[in-house]
């Protein structure tokens, strides 16, 4: 081998053995993370906290009952009295349960609350008195509205004007279409017909309506179409006229308990708390064997709120319903007590102050359940969450360990290619000794 090819081929393997020594600094460095961030998950494991299971007897206490003869009831909580009473000693809260009568304000999840309609006509020259009809004109003799009076001024002024002029409104436009359904006027793709059409709406929100073929012969038909609710999805409705003795006593709890409610439109109290009701507006219908009630102003509510005039039932708000019920509800009171105990320090027997009887104590040892149930799920919710953790730094840890392995073997792998590096060198360094030495040597000579 020629000096020159000696000397390049050691400045190679010089900067390749540099190389190799920059890698494997740069791999023990990357183990040093990783051994940082598998101590960090190490840590993070001594620091979990073992979840642990709930004890009935943590949820268990000494409860003290009596009985009136009527109602079991329960003390609940006591507080000795401060100040020296000779009468009693406590103040005492305590509550049983009852079955309340208690009314109540519902909503339907569907209500589908749909509608009886029926076409009224009557011709104007039957009305009594005999009303005066005045008709106006444009410039053409097209009649631009229609005015109905009655005699001396005894019927309030309608005035009919056509509905092509009026402001088409969600509820002109259904008003119409009942209407023209009813009187057999042609629709092309649905479209309403106005032009023939004249319209007047009264102070109660109705809508009136008159053909321009009436108008002509001088003997205009007035047309209105009555809506009354009809059913509950298929529950039948019944308007109330008078009620039972039942009716009346669960409609005078209604009220009581739901006073704020559209019920109080139509129902109210004398001076004797006795239940007044004129015979109209209140409405019941059976629903799975229960009899239920609801008013006008709450179902016009629900039947005059939908999308689309052909799909009335459909996203209708939600109907307010009423019943009335006996209800189990917890009754609280709070007295002054006197409570004698026995030689254990129990409680054998309560008077209340505003109570004669001495109630006998029964002591019993009672468990929450629901309270200790409520704790197991928490338990066993946070040994799901603990095994989890425990589950996600193993595997966090898994992979750190692999990734040590496959970085310590190319450390290996590094180590041997250094040691051949090193041997190749020495060899290369002897070669370009010798050319030297030989060199000297010829020209030494």
């Amino acid at each position: 081998m020629g000096m020159a090819a000696s000397q390049s081929r050691y400045l190679a393997l010089t900067a390749r053995k540099t190389n190799t020594e920059y890698e494997g600094q740069q791999i023990n460095q990357a183990r040093t993370a990783l051994a940082n961030q598998s101590a960090n998950l190490f840590n993070r494991l001594l620091d979990l906290e073992v979840p642990v299971a709930p004890k009935t007897t943590d949820y268990t206490e000494v409860q003290y009952s009596y009985t009136d003869g009527i109602n079991e009831s329960v003390l609940e909580s006591w507080q000795q009295l401060s100040s020296a009473d000779p009468s009693y000693n406590y103040i005492v809260n305590h509550y049983y349960y009852a079955d309340v009568y208690t009314g109540a304000r519902k909503l339907l999840e569907n209500p589908q609350v749909t509608e009886k309609k029926d076409l009224l006509s009557e011709r104007i020259n039957d009305r009594d008195p005999l009303p005066v009809v005045t008709y106006e004109r444009d410039a053409t003799g097209r009649i631009t509205s229609v005015i109905i009076e009655g005699a001396n001024g005894t019927v309030q002024k309608s005035i009919y004007t056509p509905i092509s002029s009026q402001r088409m409104d969600t509820k002109l436009e259904n008003s119409l279409r009942d209407f023209e359904e009813a009187v057999g006027l042609a629709q092309t793709d649905g479209v309403l017909s106005t032009d023939n059409v004249y319209g007047w709406q009264d102070s109660t929100g109705t809508w009136h309506f008159m053909l321009q073929e009436d108008i002509d012969k001088t003997d205009p038909v007035d047309y209105v179409t009555q809506y009354a609710p009809g059913f509950v999805g298929n529950c039948e409705l019944t308007e109330l006229a008078n009620f039972t003795d039942d009716q009346a006593a669960a409609l005078a709890q209604i009220l009581r308990d739901c006073p704020e409610s559209n019920m109080s439109q139509y129902l109210s109290f004398n001076d004797e708390r006795e239940l007044l009701y004129d015979g109209k507006g209140i409405y019941t219908f059976q629903m799975n064997g229960q009899t239920y009630f609801t008013n006008k102003t709450d179902l016009y509510n629900s039947m005059q709120t939908y999308d689309e005039y052909n799909k009335p039932i459909e996203n209708q708000e939600r109907l307010a319903y009423y019943n009335a019920n006996y209800i189990r509800t917890k009754i609280e009171e709070t007295n002054k007590a006197l409570i004698e105990t026995d030689e254990n320090g129990r409680f054998k027997s309560v008077r209340f102050d505003d109570d004669s009887v001495i109630y006998s104590l029964n002591t019993e040892t009672v468990t929450d359940d629901a309270a200790y149930q409520d704790a197991m799920n928490e338990y066993n919710y946070k040994v799901q969450q603990y095994e989890k953790t425990i589950a996600d730094i193993n595997a966090k840890t898994s992979i750190i360990q692999e990734e040590d392995r496959t970085l310590e073997l190319r450390l290996k792998q590094l180590d041997t290619e250094q040691k051949a590096l090193a041997t190749e060198m020495e060899a290369v360094q002897k070669v370009i000794k010798d050319n030297v030495e030989k060199t000297f040597k010829t020209f030494s000579d």
